[in-house]
């Protein structure tokens, strides 16, 4: 189950929706916008 929650199609899911909601940064302060590099140096 870990492994389906941790998929690269889940997780992109789940900033996309994040993103469509303008939802705002979490506790540690990093804007959505700065999570590209996750994208993008995702293996």
């Amino acid at each position: 189950m870990i492994q389906e929650l941790l998929s690269r199609e889940n997780l992109l899911s789940a900033l996309k929706r994040v993103e469509v909601n303008k939802g705002s940064h979490g506790v540690d302060g990093m804007f959505v916008k700065k999570l590209t590099y996750l994208v993008q140096n995702w293996p």
